[in-house]
């Protein structure tokens, strides 16, 4: 028995000897490149591709299985380049593998170069058939019938243990892949591209860097992605710290937008952790670099100052991010955002001081004066023209507006959310702490306003729906409660021609795409009520006196001193608003000394204005102290018409003589009354005198 022991064992010994010496000779008695016409026909007959091994071929077996080759070229369809490998060298440790443990050498690949070509007809030059084999396949006559899980069960085992990864390094460079889109005419191509690690080790932390040159029609950039990894395999987690990816136009001073942060990644459940941002750039600069200019705003500094913070988790259904602080420009804005697995987005932000009107189209020259600089209404004595504007106009857009909205985008909008702001300025209105809410779904958007606005309140809603391509439909109603006109005249200087608080209601609607358009669709209702205001474009005492005076063929004594405003106790009445032409024939007002009633329209379209005014004295109360327009009794209660018109901004008003016929015609009755009253009234006296005497 000892004797059959000992000769096992020197036969195992023997076995070990032979196997260590040919592993060990092997690799220096067997040349690999003799090899090379068999490894180039197995390749061609599995692929179809023809592989060229023009280099060196160099490999081992023990300790390290390795393999290293050099100049290696592929061919595909129709005879054309398809690959070529400056060099590769892997190795790989053989003992720790029986552990599953892969411990490798520096992993080394240069001069990668893929050449994807599409010709004119669509198909790709990687796009070859493997030649069929000529070896017969034999098909089995009868299957073997499997014995069921109960009758063979399978023996249960433990979890087999992770793989382990050991890598002292990776470096890969120049590598190329370029694509020739031959029938869309268009080509893309990644160049001077590297990869380079440090040792890769599981749960440790190992650096690495990515760095790419990306060209794609009218656009090439440089890329880079860099940051520090740690892995764990046997739970599936993944944690990349300092992360920083980077892209920047190929041009001279780049503009470079780079993420930054840090991220957690568990594979099992899903979940993903993030703190990521974007650091300050200049947005205009870099779309510009890229071929995608901006449209003209109206602040030439609009989008120089873009950064973006967040924290964020995400299972691949559902998103939430309970930080996110975006910088644009001088505002600023923290909150929360959420998008569920339907789609659905929630936020809650809060912001600084926004303008929005720094970020839309600038003012065209030859529209309306900017704010503060129309010129006050001309006061005269001037007839109106009998020829009165027309009341509509034809709806007509210069080439050189640009679209306000942007549907595709508003048509998927599907959200619930609040904002909170210090200020918001739009369409040169200015609202103070205006708090909004915001609902989106099916094409439709309706926004709720309470705000600050000129020493007054607001509540607005309003409301868009985009459903309709190139005809997006605005509506908004509105309460306005103790509103500064005066306030208010800044951002609508034609108001300038009214002060006092006012209170008023709004319905308004409108649709279309441009400003023009929006204007001439304008139709609606707002009621007005004015109290102790002033109208700063006229004093209509002047006005009325002058009327007075005409009619008397006399002259004012007095033309200098009578001011131009015209203080009143309330003022109220509707605008009725068709295709961008506000209607009113209810206006009345009452004055010091007269009331006032008005009617006329303001027609935004063509922008300007045609209003007729209504003075009437009440009783016997003089406008002023001039003799030529002293009050008698066959002026009292007279009816004396003014008539404003023009250009906004630059309105005239004067006496309306198609009116003022009217007057003539009414004091001219007034008169023979008064001398019919005095010829009845004297004998009827007498009469009486007579009849009470008896």
């Amino acid at each position: 028995m000892k004797r059959i022991l000992k000769f096992v064992a020197t036969l195992l010994v023997l076995v070990a000897v032979l196997s260590v010496a040919a592993v060990l000779l092997l690799p220096r008695i067997l040349d690999p490149d003799k090899y090379r016409d068999e490894i180039a026909k197995l390749v061609y007959d599995q692929s179809g591709l023809q592989l060229n091994i023009n280099g060196p071929i160099d490999w081992s077996i023990f300790p390290w299985v390795g393999l290293s080759l050099e100049n290696i070229s592929v061919v595909g369809a129709h005879n054309t380049q398809l690959g070529q490998l400056g060099a590769a060298e892997v190795s790989v440790k053989l003992l720790p593998l029986l552990n599953k443990r892969v411990e490798m050498r520096a992993v080394r690949l240069k001069g990668l170069e893929l050449t994807l070509v599409k010709d004119a007809q669509g198909v790709g030059n990687w796009q070859v058939k493997a030649p069929q084999s000529t070896t017969p396949q034999t098909t089995p006559q009868t299957t073997t019938e499997q014995p069921s899980p109960e009758e063979n069960p399978q023996p249960t085992s433990e979890a087999s243990p992770a793989l382990m990864i050991d890598i002292a390094s990776v470096n890969i460079s120049d590598l190329l892949i370029s694509y020739d889109d031959q029938l869309n005419g268009k080509k893309y191509t990644i160049s001077k591209a590297s990869l380079t690690t440090g040792a890769i080790a599981q749960k440790q932390a190992f650096p690495f860097e990515l760095k790419a040159h990306i060209a794609v029609p009218e656009l090439a950039m440089n890329s880079m992605i860099k940051g520090n990894m740690t892995f764990d395999l046997s739970t599936g987690h993944y944690d990349i710290k300092d992360l920083k990816i980077s892209a920047t136009p190929d041009v001279a001073n780049g503009e470079s937008l780079s993420i930054v942060g840090n991220v957690q990644f568990h594979q099992s459940p899903l979940q993903i952790i993030g703190d990521l941002g974007v650091a300050s750039f200049n947005l205009a600069n870099l779309l510009t670099q890229l071929n995608m200019p901006l449209p003209p705003m109206a602040d030439p500094k609009a989008l120089t100052k873009l950064s973006f913070d967040s924290h964020f988790t995400t299972d691949g259904n559902n998103f939430n991010a309970d930080k996110l602080a975006l910088k644009l420009d001088s505002f600023t804005l923290d909150g929360t955002f959420a998008l569920d697995s339907e789609g659905k987005t929630r936020f809650t932000f809060t912001g600084n001081d926004l303008n929005l009107d720094n970020y839309l189209p600038p003012a065209i020259a030859g529209d309306a004066q900017p704010a503060g600089s129309e010129p006050a209404a001309e006061v005269s004595g001037t007839p109106a023209p009998e020829q009165k504007p027309a009341k509509t106009q034809t709806a007509k857009r210069s080439s050189k507006e640009h679209p306000l909205l942007p549907e595709a985008m508003l048509r998927s909008l599907n959200l619930d959310g609040s904002l909170k702001l210090n200020s918001l300025t739009v369409a040169h209105f200015l609202f103070e702490k205006p708090a909004l809410t915001l609902h989106a779904a099916n094409g439709q958007q309706r926004v709720q306003i309470g705000s600050g606005f000129y020493q007054g309140t607001i509540d607005m809603t309003t409301a868009l729906d985009v459903r309709q391509t190139h005809n997006p439909k605005m509506s908004a109603t509105a309460k306005l409660d103790n509103i500064s006109l005066e306030a208010l005249a800044t951002p609508v200087p034609d108001l300038a021609l009214l002060q006092g608080k006012v209170n008023a209601n709004m319905n308004v609607t409108t649709h279309g795409q441009y400003a023009s358009m929006l204007t001439h669709n304008l139709n609606g209702e707002i009621s007005f009520h004015i109290d102790k205001g002033a109208f700063t474009g006229a004093n209509f005492d002047h006005l009325l006196c002058q009327a007075i005076a005409s009619v008397r063929k006399k002259s004012l004594q007095d033309t200098d001193n009578w001011g131009t405003a015209t203080e009143f106790t309330n003022l109220s009445g509707t605008l009725v608003i068709r295709n961008g032409v506000a209607t009113n024939d209810n206006l009345i007002a009452a004055l010091a000394n007269m009331n006032l009633k008005g009617d006329g329209y303001v027609n935004l379209v063509k922008q300007d204005l045609d209003y007729h005014l209504g003075l009437n004295i009440q009783g016997g109360h003089a406008p002023g102290n001039d003799p030529a327009c002293e009050v008698n009794e066959e002026l009292a209660d007279v009816t004396w018409p003014v008539q404003c018109y023009g250009e906004l901004g630059a309105l005239k008003c004067g006496i309306d003589l198609e009116r003022m016929a009217k007057t003539v015609a009414e004091i001219a009755a007034n008169r023979l009354k008064l001398k019919f009253d005095e010829k009845v009234q004297e004998p009827v006296k007498n009469l009486l005198k007579g009849l009470f005497n008896k």
